[in-house]
């Protein structure tokens, strides 16, 4: 199990699922999305430039783009806390049990 991987692949299905909705262009190129540990530990578990890198594309403000990204993270069963930091950065929280 890839921790990162799968957040990743995560961000990729809610974003074609915003597209599908109407929500987001679609055909958004997710290829720059990241997900990795944030630069501070105290800052979570995973971040992701997700909003950064898709909100020039997307025709949005990359703080807008996030909130609606961590809206949905956090009906994530795994996730315990997601927020918007910086210019729209997300930072998230793993309930402990997946790390036993």
């Amino acid at each position: 199990m890839n921790l990162f991987a799968d957040y990743q692949s995560k961000i990729i299905e809610i974003i074609d699922a915003f597209s599908n909705q109407g929500k987001l262009p679609g055909g958004l190129n997710t290829t720059r999305v990241v997900v990795e540990p944030p630069r501070d530990a105290s800052h979570g578990d995973f971040a992701t430039n997700a909003a950064m890198v898709l909100a020039k594309e997307a025709g949005m403000k990359p703080r807008d783009l996030a909130d609606m990204l961590v809206a949905e993270l956090m009906k994530d069963d795994s996730i315990t806390a997601a927020s918007v930091a910086g210019p729209g950065f997300i930072n998230a929280t793993l309930k402990r049990e997946l790390f036993d």
